[in-house]
């Protein structure tokens, strides 16, 4: 049994920290300075977002047989064939794998017609999204340095290196199909807005370990980059 035992949480839209200045780094805008033209469309989609959209969140950890520096092998059985998350992970005893889905954007999307209407619900999605897989990130590493355990950062399958292929793997361990969420034969996610992730448990805390957006070349002009 892995130190994460597998769960299900619900991500709290009113305990999620920043969503709001999500939502305006994605559209490029300071929303402490709205234009006047655009308030009505943020009142409406921001009301409709907080009301209509669920996040779920599925997490469970698994032991690291071993790490030869090519590839990391479970004891389960699964092999992830990848120099990078070997050496991201080569100080973790186990990995988190996560997937954070959410509901009721494509409902809302499917009965808007206005396409700027449209794309600020799509911001609010991405934003929401973002901001709830960090709570469930934050929530399971708050527990495990309560118990003297620390976390890597989060990677996901396609970031960098690591081979897009690897989604299936991540399926095929965890069964994100429980809170709803399904893979196509090109490894994207349904519904849309939904994140996956894998992060170490570690014995030791490591302040200056790589970061998601240090793999990515698109770092420097990305509105979630380092956010």
């Amino acid at each position: 049994m892995g130190i994460v035992k597998r769960q299900i949480l619900d991500v709290p839209n009113d305990r999620l920290v920043g969503t709001d200045k999500m939502f305006g780094r994605m559209m490029s805008m300071d929303i402490e300075k709205m234009p006047a033209k655009f308030q009505s469309a943020f009142d409406k989609t921001k009301d409709a977002s907080y009301k209509r959209f669920h996040m779920t969140g599925i997490v469970e950890s698994f032991e690291i047989e071993s790490n030869d520096g090519d590839r990391v092998k479970l004891k389960s059985g699964i092999i992830l064939e990848s120099k990078l998350m070997a050496e991201i992970f080569r100080q973790s005893i186990e990995l988190v794998m996560i997937v954070v889905s959410l509901s009721g954007y494509e409902d809302l999307d499917e009965a808007e017609s206005n396409m700027f209407l449209k794309l600020f619900l799509d911001s609010w999605g991405t934003a929401f999204i973002e901001c709830g897989n960090k709570w469930v990130e934050q929530t399971i590493a708050m527990d495990l340095e309560g118990r003297n355990m620390y976390c890597t950062n989060s990677f996901s399958p396609g970031q960098g290196e690591i081979p897009i292929e690897m989604q299936a793997l991540l399926f095929q361990v965890l069964k994100p199909e429980e809170i709803g969420v399904t893979i196509n034969d090109r490894y994207m996610m349904h519904p849309k807005k939904t994140v996956s992730g894998i992060f170490g448990i570690q014995a030791i805390k490591d302040d200056n370990g790589i970061r998601p957006c240090d793999l990515c070349e698109k770092r420097t002009f990305c509105p979630t980059a380092y956010a």
